[in-house]
């Protein structure tokens, strides 16, 4: 009789336990992503961390970033923007939009192969697609600034940002489903 109540006993902690682990897994918030995308070929790939994003796109000249966007700072954002200047660059780092506020969650790395002419009007634009559709909360800019717009194809309500934002505002918090780079 005790090893059947053993036996029962074991199950049922077995049990709990492996659903308490399945509940805490469906709760754990998403890896952040990673992403590079360029807008003149229109391709996005995305990495496991900011390091890999960053690598990928300066194609190797700054392989030290953080692992984490939210650990961005000033030299770092001032060496992207000196890699975009780069003779045979193949990328120009544009600017980052990112899921939180604070340079937080996941981060897009937007690259085109030129940049902005500075005081010429919009030079590119970008619906925002997937889960970055009503996710940018901050924003660094580098060669760009950029300009969030609450409906596709920069139509809407819309804001501009000349500088590295950690709280893109109330206003467009969550619902940015466009970027204009100026």
């Amino acid at each position: 009789m005790f090893a059947r109540t053993s036996r029962i006993a074991i199950a049922a902690a077995s049990t709990i336990l492996a659903l308490g682990t399945a509940a805490a897994t469906a709760n754990a918030a998403p890896a952040p992503r990673n992403c590079v995308v360029n807008l003149d070929s229109g391709s996005k790939q995305c990495y496991g961390t900011f390091r890999e994003a960053v690598a990928v796109s300066t194609h190797g000249r700054i392989a030290d970033a953080p692992l984490s966007a939210k650990h961005i700072n000033q030299k770092l954002a001032d060496r992207l923007r000196v890699s975009s200047g780069t003779t045979g660059a193949q990328a120009v780092q544009l600017g980052v939009v990112y899921t939180d506020s604070n340079y937080g969650g996941s981060a897009m790395i937007v690259t085109a192969d030129s940049g902005c002419q500075s005081g010429n009007g919009r030079d590119f634009q970008y619906n925002l697609d997937g889960s970055w559709n009503n996710s940018v909360s901050s924003l660094t800019t580098l060669s760009c600034w950029l300009e969030l717009w609450d409906a596709p194809n920069t139509s809407g309500v819309h804001q501009e940002y000349q500088q590295s934002t950690s709280y893109v505002g109330d206003a467009m918090n969550d619902r940015a489903s466009s970027i204009a780079l100026l």
